[in-house]
């Protein structure tokens, strides 16, 4: 029975605020699609994603997903928000 509230929690979009996920968002793009892979800016922006995840997650009450599966779900959910609110590129 754990196991489905944890599916529950993972698949209900009420757990992942929008405004929460368009601020991790841009974090994860700074990082996920940096020109400079060895850019300080690159790995400040992944340590700030990876860090709010873990407050997040600790901040959780009750059942909760393991942190894994949660981290996956907050990055599927940043993708879904860059794609959705990506601006055409020019000609």
């Amino acid at each position: 029975m754990q196991q489905a509230s944890i599916d529950a929690f993972l698949k209900s979009e009420e757990n992942f605020p929008p405004n929460q996920i368009a601020a991790l968002a841009e974090l994860y793009d700074r990082f996920a699609h940096a020109l400079d892979p060895f850019s300080p800016d690159r790995d400040r922006a992944e340590q700030t994603f990876q860090q709010s995840i873990a407050e997040w997650y600790d901040r959780i009450e009750g059942a909760k997903p393991p942190l894994v599966n949660f981290r996956k779900a907050v990055v599927l959910r940043c993708i879904r928000h860059l794609n959705a609110t990506e601006k055409p590129k020019g000609i």
